[in-house]
């Protein structure tokens, strides 16, 4: 019995410390990536440039002063308006997103404008 015991303590605390370990390991490598990751408000884009990006396969738009790149969304075929969100490809949508004029003539809803911000690379440039 007393020498189960040390097995026993030490068959538990062995993986204990290795995925304490590795966790911090994982939270130290999140730390780095965030430390040196630009974040989206920190990127500038004129509308030169989003006028570039206009096509279902390189679609970016900007509201009301952020910048969005939706192309992955566009290929996901989410979107609940179809092929309306191509309208705003390369261009200030801001007026299109806010009233819609191709569905119901209102607003994106709060859910839509929170899913949005998963998209945004940037800023708008003055």
């Amino acid at each position: 019995m007393k020498k189960i015991l040390p097995l026993l303590l030490a068959l538990l605390l062995v993986p204990a410390f290795y995925f304490y370990q590795k966790s911090n390991q994982l939270v130290q490598q999140e730390k780095a990536t965030e430390e040196t990751s630009p974040s989206p408000s920190t990127n500038k884009y004129s509308l030169a440039e989003i006028e570039k990006h206009n096509t279902k396969d390189n679609c970016w738009f900007a509201v009301s002063g952020k910048v969005y790149d939706v192309t992955p969304y566009v290929a996901s075929g989410m979107h609940p308006g179809k092929e309306a969100i191509l309208e705003g490809c390369g261009k200030d949508a801001t007026v299109l997103f806010n009233t819609r004029p191709m569905g119901s003539g209102t607003a994106h809803s709060d859910r839509a404008r929170d899913y949005l911000n998963n998209f945004q690379i940037g800023d708008l440039q003055e």
